[in-house]
């Protein structure tokens, strides 16, 4: 299995809060960022319209803007 490794501790942390939101979401975010897929690819390859795509992606960085915020908030 390969290993990933992330060029700072902050990029780890955001792959592995991605990794933590609920599936339909962090599939699609991890698709369009770390794999580099387009929107119409990832419809495809889910079955899915794209705008349902687009919506899992909407839904998906908002989630994760709340879960960062709490953290950065909690931090300070």
């Amino acid at each position: 299995m390969e290993s990933l490794t992330f060029e700072t501790p902050e990029d780890e942390h955001l792959f592995e809060t991605v990794m933590s939101l609920p599936e339909k979401y962090r599939i699609v975010i991890h698709l369009f960022y770390y794999e580099d897929y387009a929107v119409s690819e990832i419809a495809d390859i889910l079955k899915l319209s794209q705008s349902n795509v687009k919506v899992r992606l909407s839904r998906g960085r908002e989630m994760l803007r709340k879960i960062l915020k709490e953290e950065w908030d909690d931090d300070k």
